[in-house]
């Protein structure tokens, strides 16, 4: 055989191991899929293996690992305005007790078998959206509705409320390692001590005006994104005392949705935003407040910009992957509505990618070993949702 055909022989066989390659990376491989409901928040992983998820329809499912209804439990209609269970995410504590603070204004404790234990009144008349709980270390249950942070015992008795000022639907505390509670409401940082008394308060304005989400660091750095008076986005780190640590200016104006820090395992604070003009944004910014790399999504991640990191340095957001430099790893377009989701995706042991949106609810096959071994590695802290630095 002549060299040059040998040569484009070798070309060719080289040009289909590459494509094949290429191939792997970018057409993940569907597990199972539920696409009886819309999903519209992040799923949950309880200590058994069993996910679940809050359908738009108010009822919370619960799948086998196999992708097979285990149970499903209808909450009472949504009486406030559509889609007011948008931020309704489940949270799961230790003991598998599931948490959902649902559209008509009660705090659900429901069992893993799918019966509700107990209820609380929060604001069952406040015409607002729902946030998510966090979890105590000692099992308390903190739930923000404006203006207001409860904290209610286990058992579902009411241990404290406290006056934060104004916030918004998607203000989540967050606990860090000594038992600190964290608020972002408005312009304001509260930090709360267990008892609910106040253990410092600072004002973020100008920087931030409006703020929702946070994050914590493993040496209880506060990172906190928002908005400021002309739209334009900061990340604002805080020392565990309330001082600013740094500031970083990541988004010039138009930023109109921003998402929950997440913390890769070299200390990389990423966060997605999203602009009026549908222009999605990635950033990942050290731990000293230094931009490492801005990249355009080019809308993709329009109304997905809560992410989640595993244990290989991906990012994931709801319809896809993007690799630790920021370029895309892959996309699966699982379908028009499917952006209609702010939930950042679950991640399990066996590296089964969990993605609730409001095409329904899918199951990738992934290749790490869960999630990133960092501190804050997705919107909610950990699978459960707990929102607490401790929790695994």
């Amino acid at each position: 055989m002549p060299r040059y055909i040998k040569t484009l022989v070798g070309l060719a066989t080289l040009c289909l191991i590459l494509f094949s390659c290429r191939r792997k990376t970018t057409e993940p491989e569907i597990k199972w899929r539920f696409t009886d409901a819309p999903f519209l928040a992040p799923p949950a992983i309880g200590p058994d293996g069993t996910i679940y998820g809050f359908s738009e329809n108010d009822t919370l499912y619960a799948f086998n690992q196999n992708g097979t209804v285990k149970w499903r439990l209808g909450l009472p209609d949504t009486i406030f305005y559509y889609p007011s269970n948008i931020f309704i995410a489940p949270v799961i504590a230790q003991n598998g007790t599931i948490y959902l603070f649902a559209a008509d204004g009660y705090l659900y404790s429901i069992n893993p078998v799918g019966s509700i234990n107990w209820r609380f009144p929060i604001k069952p008349t406040f015409p607002t959206l729902c946030g998510t709980p966090a979890l105590g270390a000692d099992g308390s249950i903190y739930i923000y509705a404006p203006e207001s942070l409860y904290a209610l015992s286990p058992t579902g008795t009411l241990n404290w409320a406290v006056d934060v000022g104004g916030g918004s639907c998607i203000t989540f505390p967050a606990v860090g390692t000594n038992g600190t509670i964290y608020i972002g409401a408005d312009r304001d940082l509260i930090a709360l001590n267990p008892d609910g008394s106040l253990k410092w308060s600072v004002d973020m304005s100008p920087l931030i005006h409006s703020s929702d989400r946070l994050a914590i660091g493993s040496d209880g750095t506060v990172y906190i994104f928002g908005t400021g008076s002309n739209d334009e986005g900061n990340l604002l780190a805080f020392n565990d005392d309330g001082s600013l640590h740094w500031t970083c200016t990541l988004a010039d104006s138009d930023c109109i949705n921003i998402g929950t820090p997440v913390i890769g395992a070299d200390g990389t604070i990423y966060l997605g935003t999203a602009t009026s003009s549908a222009r999605g944004w990635l950033y990942a910014v050290s731990s000293s407040g230094q931009l490492r790399w801005k990249k355009e999504t080019v809308g993709f991640l329009q109304n997905a910009y809560d992410l989640t990191i595993d244990s290989e340095g991906t990012i994931y957001y709801v319809e896809g992957a993007i690799n630790p430099d920021g370029t895309l790893k892959w996309r699966y377009p699982i379908g028009e509505t499917a952006v209609n989701s702010v939930g950042s995706p679950a991640i399990g042991a066996d590296g089964t990618i969990y993605v609730a949106c409001g095409t329904g609810f899918f199951a990738f096959n992934g290749s790490s070993s869960g999630l990133a071994n960092s501190s804050w590695p997705r919107s909610r802290h950990d699978n459960r949702n707990s929102g607490n630095l401790l929790s695994q």
